[in-house]
This record gives C-alpha cells, sequence and structure tokens, in this order.
C-alpha cells in the first residue's frame, strides 16, 4: 500500500511539473537542460579499503530533481554518475520511465554500504527496481559499470561535494 501510494504520488507531482514548465518561456535547449553537472566525486572501496572506482557526480536531493533523475538524457560519459540523496532511509525504488541509457542501479544504506546492485536495467521499461533492503542513497551509472570496476555489495562508498 504505501509503495503504490508513493507511486500515484510521483507520478501525479511528474505530470505538474511537466504541465508547468509549458510555458513556452524557458530558453533551455536540450542539451542544456539536461547536461551533467558535476558536483563532486564519489570513490569506491572494498570491504578490505582498496580504492575500486572513483566518478564524477551529479548529486540530486530536490524533489524535482529526484523525479527527473535521468530521464530524457542520450549519453553519460564512462567517469559520470547521478547520485540521489534522499532525506530518510527506506525502501526507496526507481523506474527507467523515459530513462534512453541502461544502467547500473548501485544501492547504497546510511552506512554508506552498498546493500544491492541492479545491473543493466532495461531503457523506457516501467517496471519496478526494488531493492531487497531499505536503502537511503542510490548512485546510477552507465550499465556494466558495476562489473568493469568489480563493484559488489558490502563495497564502502564516500564521496565529496565541490565547494561553489
Amino acid at each position: 500500500m504505501k509503495k503504490s501510494l508513493f507511486l500515484i504520488i510521483l507520478i501525479c507531482t511528474a505530470l505538474l511539473l511537466g504541465a508547468c514548465k509549458k510555458d513556452g518561456n524557458s530558453q533551455d535547449t536540450p542539451e542544456t537542460k539536461y547536461a551533467f553537472r558535476k558536483d563532486g566525486t564519489l570513490q569506491f572501496h572494498s570491504p578490505a579499503g582498496k580504492l575500486k572506482a572513483e566518478f564524477d557526480i551529479e548529486i540530486v536531493q530536490k524533489d524535482e530533481e529526484l523525479i527527473r533523475g535521468l530521464k530524457f538524457r542520450d549519453k553519460m560519459q564512462e567517469n559520470q554518475g547521478m547520485l540521489f540523496l534522499f532525506e530518510h532511509i527506506d525502501f526507496h525504488s526507481f523506474w527507467m520511465q523515459d530513462t534512453y541509457l541502461s544502467l547500473d542501479m548501485i544501492f547504497i544504506d546510511h552506512n554508506y554500504e552498498v546493500i544491492y546492485i541492479e545491473k543493466n536495467t532495461t531503457p523506457f521499461s516501467e517496471e519496478q527496481i526494488f531493492p531487497p533492503k531499505a536503502n537511503q542513497y542510490v548512485l546510477e551509472l552507465l550499465a556494466t559499470s558495476a562489473d568493469k570496476y568489480n563493484l559488489n555489495e558490502k563495497d564502502k562508498v564516500t564521496w565529496q561535494t565541490l565547494k561553489n
């Protein structure tokens, strides 16, 4: 019930945000509106502390950004990812609606430990991707990144934000 209500609220919010933006006054082009914004860097470490990989990250935490995610983007560099920051730990689920890129989704708990990896998601799929455990953060990377860098459950994640 809780997940269904969340999904309904998410869809309604997305529709309302889309309707509000159809006023014709926006100067954004698709290239600038959805261009990667480097907000920081993120590292993966093995349970023993060995650095496994580092990515430039765009950090999203505002409702509008959380809802949009990587929708409508048709490219991303191999060293880039989007980090979703949620206020509370919960079973935050995702889907691929309007997402052109196949992704690896890395679900991270409040202790900054990888708890689940959904690999090679299907673009445009509306099937929900549910982690088996509660999470507070999710990192989206290009598909095959988890295998390429040998990212696994129990790896630790750290990140730093850029100072503006």
